[in-house]
């Protein structure tokens, strides 16, 4: 009876994989390659996708915190809106986002600090920027050129439609209030950030809700959309 070598080479059909193989080949590799381009193609675009909508959601949960403390402010102020830039200063007032620093746990002395915060939206690439810009036609006077009565909606309870008149926009300039008083059409709108998140952008009310909309669903004068101005048709 032959007896088998110990250190030897095993026969052929006994070394531990088939055909003798103890590993993947040049095709199999590259198929395993595909298959992991593949699904990375596939999972990719929906991560994106999903960073961007926490994003769109953070923006407008920062927002809505705007809205309600411009409330609160209004209620200490003889339901007065707060000015920005546009006429806080011709009037001797503190603009927004000083003056409603404090209900936003913020002192008036260090607000700055918010516009890394609360002021700026994750998804606004600019550093320092605003990212929201007061509605103007809350300050406007009769020295304002603008269509429309020369008037201007200084209190809330002035506002006739609370719940369809924007309050806030996502800004695209470096003020911090949006203009669309000079607006005459939809192209017109360059200082607004009308499609910050996939076409959208973040709207707040005067009533203080939120809303993400496509710019045609906010201003189009043609088809008699305009929410920005408090007499809307």
């Amino acid at each position: 009876m032959s007896r088998r070598c110990v250190n030897g080479p095993l026969p052929p059909g006994e070394r531990g994989s088939p055909g003798g193989r103890t590993g993947f080949t040049l095709i199999e590799l590259l198929v395993v390659l595909a298959i992991i381009a593949i699904l990375a193609g596939l999972l990719l675009p929906a991560l994106g996708r999903g960073r961007a909508l926490a994003r769109s959601t953070a923006c407008a949960g920062q927002m809505r915190q705007l809205g309600l403390a411009v409330q609160m402010y209004a209620d200490d102020h003889g339901d007065e809106f707060p000015r920005s830039q546009h006429s806080a200063f011709t009037h001797g007032q503190r603009t927004w986002g000083q003056a409603v620093a404090p209900y936003l746990g913020d002192s008036p002395a260090t607000w700055t600090n918010l516009l890394k915060t609360l002021y700026h939206c994750p998804s606004d690439r600019r550093r320092g920027a605003w990212s929201y810009g007061l509605n103007v036609y809350f300050e406007l006077g009769e020295e304002d050129d603008y269509s429309g009565k020369p008037q201007t909606w200084r209190r809330v309870g002035s506002v006739p439609r609370p719940a369809t008149t924007l309050l806030f926009g996502e800004n695209a300039s470096e003020a911090d209030h949006i203009m669309p008083n000079f607006w005459a059409r939809p192209e017109d709108a360059v200082d607004l950030a009308a499609d910050r998140h996939r076409g959208r952008s973040n709207y707040t009310f005067v009533d203080g809700h939120v809303e993400a909309r496509a710019l045609r669903a906010v201003y189009d004068p043609a088809c008699g959309v305009d929410l920005w101005h408090p007499l809307q048709p």
